[in-house]
């Protein structure tokens, strides 16, 4: 029921990881600032080497670093990305800066009006469902933002619907059927090696669970960046125990 197959990029024999637009736009300004690919503005937007000027509002589901740190699967599989011939190109460093920021986003371009009562709404659907169960599965290479590597978020099924759907839906967005947390960025585009061992890499952790835990909690945000570097808290929803 969920919508990774669908969004996944493949890649064949021969080819490379080039970055897309969007990365080179939201995300390789703040990975990699001097790369010759960085997209630092575009006319008509608030936006500047990575940057707003105007904050931007979105609903997310915040998962704690320490579910990493202490999952057997998930530090095997980081022994493996360090030791892959592509270790270099992968900024080390921004994923410990990133660490007390990592989510799924549900809902995103909140506006300020509107966030109470998406809080509200939210709200609502975590005191039906209590806190939701959730898996991370191995890791995914979408269809775009290419030079991001995600972990799929799996939740528990409520009456025949994904739980975080069902908040979607309350806050007034189309269910997506994907909630991805990004975890690894590339400071360089791969060569055809590199690109063929990530993929052979994704291919033996696709389908293993590489996280499980508990969301007891949602976040609505505000941030300057699209890797929530700035993110500040503007309202936590707690779901009742």
């Amino acid at each position: 029921m969920m919508a990774y197959q669908s969004n996944r990029k493949t890649y064949q024999s021969g080819e490379r990881v080039v970055f897309d637009d969007g990365y080179r736009l939201a995300h390789l300004p703040l990975v990699n600032s001097e790369h010759p690919a960085v997209v630092s503005q575009v006319e008509g937007r608030d936006y500047r080497n990575g940057i707003y000027e105007k904050a931007r509002y979105a609903l997310v589901i915040p998962v704690a670093a320490e579910v990493f740190l202490q999952s057997e699967p998930a530090q095997a599989l980081e022994r493996a990305m360090k030791s892959a011939r592509f270790a270099p190109k992968i900024a080390w460093e921004l994923g410990e800066r990133r660490r007390s920021r990592l989510h799924a986003t549900l809902a995103s371009g909140i506006s300020e009006a509107d966030l109470d009562r998406c809080a509200a709404s939210a709200q609502e659907v975590l005191d039906k469902t209590g806190p939701i169960s959730i898996c991370l599965k191995g890791p995914f290479l979408g269809n775009r933002n290419a030079g991001r590597i995600y972990f799929p978020v799996y939740p528990q099924q409520i009456e025949g619907e994904d739980a975080f759907a069902l908040v979607q839906k309350s806050v007034g967005v189309a269910p997506t059927k994907l909630y991805l947390v990004g975890y690894y960025h590339m400071r360089t585009e791969f060569d055809a090696l590199e690109t063929a061992e990530l993929a052979e890499l994704i291919d033996q952790w696709r389908d293993q669970v590489v996280v499980q835990t508990t969301i007891s909690l949602l976040e609505l945000y505000a941030t300057n960046d699209d890797l929530a570097l700035s993110a500040r808290i503007h309202a936590r929803i707690s779901a009742r125990e």
